[in-house]
């Protein structure tokens, strides 16, 4: 069994959560690692899909929608409030 330990972290939660807000993303923290929140996140993204039937069109078009180049513009509810 592993221990996670904050100074282990790559990538703090506060900026994962700022990310995935700065792009309208589902923001879960998992490990593959320690397995956490593992079966959590793919349950969520099928339910987010499923949720979401343009999500199904879209991927079966092959569009691909790089996030690191399509900044989408900032709104004040991006940036406010809680997760």
């Amino acid at each position: 069994m592993f221990h996670f330990q904050e100074s282990d972290r790559v990538v703090t939660k506060k900026e994962g959560i700022d990310f995935a807000r700065e792009y309208g993303c589902l923001f879960i923290e998992c490990s593959a690692k320690t397995r956490v929140n593992v079966q959590q996140c793919f349950e969520e993204l099928v339910l987010k899909i499923l949720d979401t039937p343009s999500l199904l069109a879209e991927g079966s078009k092959g569009i691909k929608k790089n996030i690191f180049k399509d900044k989408p513009p900032q709104s004040d509810a991006a940036t406010s409030g809680c997760c």
